[in-house]
């Protein structure tokens, strides 16, 4: 690259990031050429490669056929700039629109590829499309400034037209510009396949029947504890593990392993428990319901997956699964009569559930606020941020669930300033009259154990 070529990218490059933030940014800022045309359109292109080829799947093949919809793209982006510079006046410079908006384009192609990776732009596509929209909006109006140094009524409402319709356009035409794809025939497999997807399903009432018989009820007069674990999320192995040990540790803090049931989701085992499914939770806890005395004995209830600000994420593939929202969970649990609840939700934006389920009989623990994420949900983990910190290392060595978060909150905030994160906030809800209630129970559990060590000695 010769160095005047070189100086007239780094100018416009440096034009463009003035444009990025929305600075009014002068003509003579820019170099405008065909050469300077030329490097800013390959640079784009270079970039789209890059980030196409960085979220590329494992296993993905390259696929040449994308450069058909690239040039299909650009030909409309060609297209559109002329009818800008052609509503800003008869005489008006085409290259002189194309190279502003090239130079801004590899910033705004960046910022919003990654950004669609943060989960709080996954959980708020509405208001971040609305947003984005918004920004490409005031862009545009500086694009059009930096071209031609002032800005006509005609071009402003041609830009604005064309920004507004770009969505509608792209889902129309909807062409696969993906450079490396990944092997759908591998993706579409057996288990997802009508003849076994229904059969699957219908198979599920039998199960989660089978599941509630194996439970053996409390005692008559002594109030006992019964526990439901549902992993909502069948991808990532680590819900499936959260819900397990949680089991295990509320067997050993209630004494509650003889009534325990699991339903969870896992696209590579969908035979050894029933499946996470909102009808399969009302079920669960119906039939479980008719073994307990529902005004003495206490639910265990641990929900674990990806969460949003409408609830908890219920997938197993390509299984057709409702999700779970507050006021599904909340109908669930009044329909089966059970009066004590101890709800524990690991996930993302868990504190939606605060509100809807918030009872004088129900002590709830959340992983995060409203509005913020929890953290460790990725595949190759155990347990979450806040199953680590809560049911690994909190409730074992506590003496009150109450005791254990206060314990687990401390251990995530610090967890989270160290590694730089936004702080997830867990939230606890203690209803009135269920202190006194698991206050007898735990106080129980501690004879029981202390009684046990004693045999032992």
């Amino acid at each position: 690259m010769s160095e005047g070529l070189r100086a007239g990218l780094l100018r416009n490059l440096a034009g463009g990031f003035a444009l990025l933030v929305l600075r009014r940014t002068p003509p003579e800022s820019f170099v405008r050429s065909f050469d300077q045309l030329l490097a800013l359109l390959l640079l784009n292109l270079a970039l789209w490669a890059g980030l196409d080829t960085l979220h590329a799947e494992a296993g993905s093949q390259l696929m040449l056929d994308a450069l058909y919809g690239w040039a299909c793209y650009l030909l409309l982006g060609f297209f559109a700039c002329a009818l800008v510079a052609r509503a800003h006046s008869r005489d008006a410079d085409t290259r002189a629109l194309l190279i502003p908006a090239l130079a801004v384009s590899p910033y705004v192609l960046g910022l919003f590829w990654l950004s669609a990776d943060l989960s709080r732009v996954r959980a708020r596509p509405v208001l971040a499309i609305l947003v984005g929209l918004l920004y490409l909006i005031v862009l545009s109006l500086r694009v059009l400034h930096a071209a031609y140094g002032s800005v006509r009524t005609r071009s402003v409402i041609t830009a604005l037209a064309l920004v507004v319709l770009a969505p509608v356009a792209l889902e129309t035409l909807d062409l696969d510009t993906r450079l490396w794809v990944g092997d759908e025939s591998q993706e579409t497999d057996d288990s997802d396949d009508s003849s076994t997807v229904e059969p699957l399903l219908y198979d599920q009432p039998a199960r989660i029947a089978a599941a509630v018989a194996r439970v053996t009820p409390e005692q008559p007069g002594s109030p006992g504890v019964y526990f439901v674990g549902f992993a909502g999320n069948g991808d990532e192995g680590v819900f499936k593990h959260e819900a397990l040990f949680a089991e295990q540790v509320f067997a050993d803090h209630f004494d509650s392993g003889d009534r325990s049931i699991e339903l969870l989701n896992d696209v590579a085992d969908r035979d050894s428990y029933p499946l996470a499914t909102v009808t399969g939770l009302q079920q669960a806890l119906r039939l479980l319901a008719s073994r307990m005395n529902t005004e003495q004995d206490v639910l265990v209830l641990t929900l674990t997956s990806h969460g949003s600000e409408e609830g908890l994420e219920v997938s197993n593939g390509a299984l057709p699964l409702l999700q779970l929202g507050p006021a599904d969970l909340r109908q669930a649990l009044d329909e089966s009569g059970i009066k004590w609840r101890v709800i524990i939700v690991s996930a993302c934006y868990a504190g939606v559930f605060l509100d809807a389920l918030k009872t004088d009989t129900t002590l709830i623990v959340t992983a995060s606020d409203s509005e913020h994420t929890s953290f460790g949900c990725e595949a190759d983990r155990d347990l979450t941020y806040f199953g680590e910190a809560f049911l690994r290392d909190s409730v074992p060595s506590s003496n009150s669930l109450e005791q254990a978060f206060k314990k687990a909150a401390g251990l995530i905030q610090r967890r989270e300033s160290a590694e730089h994160k936004t702080h997830s906030n867990p939230q606890l809800y203690v209803g009135p009259l269920i202190r006194q209630k698991l206050a007898e129970l735990e106080s129980g559990s501690e004879r029981r154990d202390h009684q046990s060590a004693t045999v032992r000695r």
